[in-house]
């Protein structure tokens, strides 16, 4: 059996039931967004690691080094916000560059990880740095802290709670097909789309109101896409879902993109897309008008029930979908 057989999700869960072990001072172990461990009465130490590779998750043709170092902090900075808003404190860094990179390109690299580190508080400690045969791989392990009591996780969803987003769905993926197939952008719409593929921002704003205020009883971070993120929490709470497609946030700017393109490939950018790095969480139905009161703008897309499975309605009638988001290995 290869790992074409089996894709990236089931292997995490092969992996994760030989490193399981309960230990009195772990506080959520391997499986969530990131690793936390108690580290005083009413500290947390959150860590998470992302590894970004060549002409997988990013291609030079398309975004710069100082770009590229920055988001490469933004899509890490994304975890730490889907525990509950965990505070960044210092990033290690490991870096695999050819022999024919120039000096300066990983200059720019440096750079854009050293400006996400001062917009966001938080430095770079160290790492390490190795040549590779071909491609470009950065491994980025960042370091948090957060009050033990706010942390949340995917698993507490509930029959009866609602699911939210933090934003719209669809536009990072939109994005990248404009690049993969013009480079630029030709229009507003265009130029929209391709900057949130290009520059994704963490949702800490939205992370530290509800974990301040226990606005959620789970949460997860879309980098997967939204399909993958509802599975999560799913499968964690050990629940089922009842999702309203024509409810899913969407921008104008795909609209405008997507019009004369087909309706199921419209929905699998919208559903599968991924990297948009918006929160996916539940809460109680009452929790509604606080969120609204604490200025957030929730869009409520579906409702936790009993069954453990996924349902998807459009406009009230069933929509067949199997997908889950972007997955490694499946090619």
């Amino acid at each position: 059996m290869r790992l074409g057989d089996i894709g990236e999700f089931l292997l995490v869960e092969k992996i994760l039931k030989k490193i399981r072990k309960e230990q009195p001072e772990v506080i959520v172990g391997p499986g969530d967004d990131a690793f936390v461990v108690k580290m005083s009465t009413d500290k947390a130490l959150v860590v998470t690691k992302d590894l970004l590779v060549e002409n997988i998750h990013f291609d030079l043709r398309y975004i710069n080094f100082f770009s590229l170092g920055y988001k490469s902090m933004m899509v890490n900075l994304s975890d730490l916000a889907a525990m509950g808003g965990a505070r960044p404190s210092f990033a290690v860094v490991g870096l695999a560059m050819p022999v024919d990179i120039l000096v300066k390109s990983v200059d720019n690299l440096y750079s854009g990880m050293l400006k996400a580190g001062k917009d966001y508080a938080f430095y770079i400690a160290g790492g390490d740095t190795v040549a590779s045969k071909k491609d470009i791989v950065i491994s980025i392990t960042l370091f948090g802290e957060i009050d033990s009591d706010r942390v949340i996780t995917r698993k507490g969803a509930e029959p009866g709670d609602l699911i939210l987003t933090s934003g719209y769905f669809g536009d990072s993926a939109a994005g990248l097909r404009i690049l993969q197939k013009q480079k630029n952008a030709r229009n507003k719409s265009e130029t929209y789309l391709i900057k949130k593929h290009l520059s994704p921002r963490p949702r800490f704003d939205y992370a530290d109101i509800l974990s301040k205020h226990r606005l959620a009883t789970s949460l997860i971070d879309s980098s997967d896409g939204l399909a993958a993120s509802l599975k999560f929490i799913a499968q964690n709470s050990q629940v089922g879902m009842n999702i309203f497609m024509e409810k899913i946030p969407v921008s104008r700017a795909l609209r405008n993109w997507a019009r004369g393109r087909s309706a199921d490939y419209f929905w699998s950018l919208v559903l599968a897309g991924g990297e948009e790095y918006e929160l996916v969480f539940t809460t109680k139905p009452e929790n509604l008008s606080r969120l609204k009161r604490f200025g957030l703008r929730p869009y409520v897309i579906g409702e936790v029930s009993r069954q453990k499975t996924i349902r998807y309605f459009l406009n009230g009638r069933k929509y067949k979908y199997s997908g889950c988001g972007f997955e490694h290995f499946r090619g």
